[in-house]
Formats: C-alpha cells, sequence, structure tokens
C-alpha cells in the first residue's frame, strides 16, 4: 500500500515593467467641476410688493390689546387691595361694644283691629346699576337679594257705627256689618332675608357705597311683597272667614242661633 505526499506550490508571476504602478507617485489631480451660471431673464427685473395691512384691521387689534390689558390690571388690582386688607388677613380685630339705652315709651295707640290673617311671601330681588361705555368690573354693582316677609290683614272694629249690629225682638238673631279687611303694610323679615350674591366694581368697593344700596333693596323688597299680598284676594277671602268665624262663636255662645256677617 502506497501513500502520497501532495504539495501546493505557489507560482508567482512577474508584472511587466511598463505596466507596474508607482505606489510612490502622487494621484493626478480632479478637476473641479465649474459652477454652473444661470443668465437672468431678460427685460426689466419685476419688483416685488407686499399688500399692507389696513388700517381698521390695526384699530381693532389695539383696542382689543388695550382691553386686556386693562382687565388685567384691574384684576391685579383688586387682588392686591384684598390681600392688603387688614381685617380680612386677621392683623386688624374688631370688637363691638352697645351703648345703646333704654326703651322710652312715647305714645299708646288704641288699635281697635282684629288681625284675621297674615301671609308669608318670598320674592327675590335682582337689582344691577352700571355706567354706560364703562365695564362693570371698573363701575357698576349687582345685588341679588332673597326677601322674605309677612303681610297682614285685618278688620277695623272700632270704626262701627249705629246700626252696625241688628238684633231681633226674641234675640236669637244677630246681623253685623263690618268693613272689608284690610292690608297692612309689608314686614320684611331680616332673619330670613339674604344676600345670596353681590358683585361690585373697583370704584364702587372704594367709594363703599353698599349700605346705600341695600336701603335700595330692602325698599323694593318691601314693595314687590306688597304687590305680591294685592296681585288676588286670597288673603283677604281668608280673613273675612276668620272674622265671620270668630264673630259667630262668640255670639253663639251668647244664646243667638242665627249670627249672620256682612262686609262692606
Amino acid at each position: 500500500m502506497s501513500s502520497s505526499t501532495t504539495t501546493d506550490e505557489t507560482r508567482e508571476v512577474e508584472v511587466p515593467a511598463d505596466r507596474r504602478r508607482d505606489t510612490t507617485a502622487p494621484l493626478p489631480a480632479v478637476p473641479e467641476e465649474a459652477p454652473l451660471e444661470v443668465e437672468p431673464p431678460e427685460g426689466p427685473a419685476v419688483p416685488q410688493t407686499r399688500r399692507p395691512v389696513p388700517r381698521t384691521v390695526w384699530f381693532f387689534v389695539v383696542v382689543g390689546v388695550l382691553i386686556v390689558a386693562m382687565g388685567l390690571a384691574t384684576g391685579f388690582v383688586i387682588r392686591a387691595l384684598g390681600d392688603a386688607n387688614p381685617f380680612k388677613n386677621g392683623i386688624v380685630t374688631q370688637r363691638t361694644v352697645d351703648r345703646s339705652g333704654p326703651a322710652v315709651l312715647k305714645a299708646v295707640n288704641d288699635l281697635g283691629r282684629f288681625q284675621a290673617a297674615s301671609g308669608y311671601y318670598e320674592v327675590v330681588i335682582d337689582v344691577e346699576h352700571g355706567t354706560d361705555n364703562i365695564p362693570s368690573i371698573i363701575s357698576g354693582n349687582r345685588v341679588l337679594f332673597v326677601a322674605a316677609g309677612n303681610v297682614d290683614v285685618s278688620v277695623d272694629l272700632a270704626s262701627l257705627g249705629t246700626g252696625a249690629v241688628t238684633v231681633d225682638q226674641s234675640r236669637t238673631s244677630a246681623t253685623i256689618t263690618l268693613p272689608k279687611p284690610k292690608l297692612a303694610p309689608a314686614r320684611l323679615d331680616l332673619n330670613r332675608s339674604y344676600v345670596y350674591s353681590e358683585e361690585q366694581g373697583l370704584i364702587d368697593r372704594l367709594r363703599g357705597g353698599g349700605s346705600q344700596n341695600m336701603k335700595e333693596v330692602y325698599d323694593l323688597a318691601t314693595k314687590r311683597l306688597d304687590q305680591a299680598a294685592a296681585q288676588n284676594g286670597e288673603l283677604t277671602t281668608r280673613a273675612e272667614a276668620n272674622t265671620r268665624t270668630m264673630l259667630q262663636g262668640l255670639l253663639r255662645s251668647l244664646g243667638f242661633t242665627e249670627v249672620r256677617v256682612a262686609f262692606r
């Protein structure tokens, strides 16, 4: 058995001298590209014009900026005044001293009226004061007030004249003629009434017109309560029924079997 050995031989190929490149020689320079020259169009140059902004647009822009700046400045001043209030921050405390004297009786009036009924009413008062061409945050005020009060209705028994009461001979039947019930002025109940909301401008706050405004609100609330009571005859009808029931019960206890009560 024989073994054979394979030997790889490397042959060197000689390059002719004329084809050899000299590695030490510098490379030839690459020519740079020449810039592209564009010829301008023939004829005169066309001027570029910008469309001007109308003056009306500038006017509204300036007005809008002024309004926004005024609102921000006013809000800043109001907040600064509120933060600087010593009563709000607790720096200054208030105390109340009652130096009122005793009540003195000046007069006594005989009423002679029978209070036959009383109505309880509630009404919402919305009063706003403003100044033309001035924002409400600067000048103006608005009060939303819930008013509660009573309206009494009574019958005047002191004004009964001769012939107002007639009795038959057997003293079993009686007829009483009374004046119609009258509504008394409304009485505002401050314990049940309250201010729901109040808005004041900067000038009104500095001027301190709150008490004067509330007086106007109280007067208007009283007027609205009077109008509500007089709007329908429900309250006077109830007063007539109550007065009739009271007099019939009183005279029947005295032995009268038939009692008629009329209002004129």
